[in-house]
């Protein structure tokens, strides 16, 4: 109950800032610092992650005595040889210690220590996943209202074409089928503004499902480019080192390694001590009676038709499950981090060729249009190389985008986009001795 009012009170804190704030526009850190306070499967885990803690204490209990008390209170009626009516009441005091059972106690709490380290880092995992997916929303909102202008300014360009085609038609100097083909560009492109338009609709709906709220006024995030290492083998090194998916499914062989050292301890005898005393009243004679008895009581299973044989196998086995599993992990760590690095290049050197290109459209585009002024180009001319330069610029627009969330990509897989943003994170995340 107190995370919870904690969590409500971190979150009303937050809507308030960005209330008061609701005239400035929202960084990248604002947008997944909001997320993460947020963001229901993160919550979850963070709740899983405490309910896995109790479970340690759980197991710690097997160190500490039992203690139990009972009474009862009855009503005893006799007939014969004589009639007599009596009340029997006890009660009784019952300690319990166990002092030794091979270890059973010991490997029970590694395991539910290995079982909370493994959803800790299970935690940082789905906060990196979640962060990485904010990222690509709020940079994909940005996208889209870039390419929404470009489509804005292509329309300006076609209407302000239609007008000076309109004049010189009506002057004579142009043909009416000129005027029909600027026409039907122009509806071509109050159709690209409708589709850049549904484009942003859908980014912010995707803005909104991740991040909690809907978009305002969002600021462009610098270049991560100097986060990153310097090679891929360098980035593959750290993912399999950092990456927490990877780091949850080693905690996940300790804790089928101590299962199986606790299945184990079943076929060894337990020690156990024993103490009750009891107060009773006519209870098996009549009168007081009281009493103290200890002992120290050894137990040892037989036979229970093979039942601890097929647990050791079983876990066993579960084991050697959690390695492979473990294996699968550190496989897919290095095919997305290899990917992404890969993605990251492409886009990089992409960048700089279509820099050029939108370059080089821009300055022909300015040519021609000068050049149709005075007559040396026909209007289909001048309509290629705009539109040319726009698509360009739109290519341009994308790439840049795309390299960005590449580099989010790389970070994530590393586990550092979190802290590359300035970010702490989920407090149920921090492994015990890692704080």
């Amino acid at each position: 109950m107190n995370v919870y009012k904690k969590f409500l009170g971190t979150i009303a804190s937050v809507m308030l800032i960005m209330a008061a704030n609701g005239a400035q526009a929202e960084t990248l850190q604002e947008a997944v610092k909001f997320m993460l306070l947020s963001n229901p499967e993160v919550r979850a885990q963070s709740y899983n992650r405490m309910a896995k803690g109790k479970e340690v204490r759980q197991a710690k209990a097997g160190y500490l005595p039992t203690i139990d008390v009972t009474a009862g209170l009855g009503f005893d009626r006799q007939h014969q040889p004589f009639y007599d009516t009596t009340y029997p009441h006890s009660t009784k005091i019952s300690i319990r210690q166990n002092v030794f059972r091979f270890f059973g106690t010991q490997s029970e709490v590694e395991r539910q220590e290995a079982r909370v380290k493994s959803q800790a880092y299970l935690l940082q995992g789905t906060s990196e996943n979640n962060a990485l997916l904010a990222a690509r929303s709020y940079l994909n909102v940005l996208r889209y209202q870039e390419l929404h202008t470009l489509a804005q300014e292509n329309l300006a360009n076609h209407q302000r074409i239609l007008d000076q085609v309109k004049l010189r038609s009506e002057s004579g100097i142009d043909r009416k089928a000129d005027l029909d083909q600027v026409m039907g560009r122009l509806a071509l492109a109050q159709s690209n503004i409708t589709a850049a338009e549904a484009n942003l609709a859908d980014a912010n709906s995707d803005y909104l499902a991740i991040i909690g709220h809907l978009p305002g006024e969002l600021v462009k995030p610098d270049d991560a480019g100097s986060a990153l290492p310097g090679t891929l083998e360098e980035a593959e090194q750290l993912a399999i080192k950092n990456n927490p998916i990877v780091k949850s499914s080693k905690a996940d062989i300790e804790a089928r390694k101590s299962q199986h050292e606790t299945a184990k301890s079943q076929l060894y005898p337990s020690l156990d001590v024993a103490m009750d005393y009891k107060w009773e009243k006519d209870v098996a004679i009549p009168g007081k009676q009281s009493g103290f008895l200890a002992m120290g009581i050894i137990s040892f299973n037989i036979f229970n038709g093979g039942w601890n044989r097929a647990r050791i196998g079983q876990t066993a086995l579960e084991m050697y499950e959690a390695e492979e599993i473990s294996n699968n992990a550190t496989r897919q760590a290095v095919q997305s981090v290899r990917l992404s690095w890969e993605a990251y290049k492409a886009t990089k050197e992409r960048a700089i060729s279509l820099e050029e290109y939108a370059k080089s459209a821009g300055m022909t585009a300015e040519a021609f249009a000068a050049q149709w002024n005075i007559g040396r180009r026909t209007m289909f001319d001048l309509l290629d190389t705009q539109a040319e330069h726009i698509n360009a610029r739109a290519s341009l627009t994308n790439v840049k985008y795309d390299k960005l969330i590449a580099e989010y990509r790389i970070l994530s897989v590393m586990a550092k986009l979190i802290p590359h943003l300035g970010l702490p994170l989920p407090e149920q995340s921090i492994v015990p001795m890692e704080k």
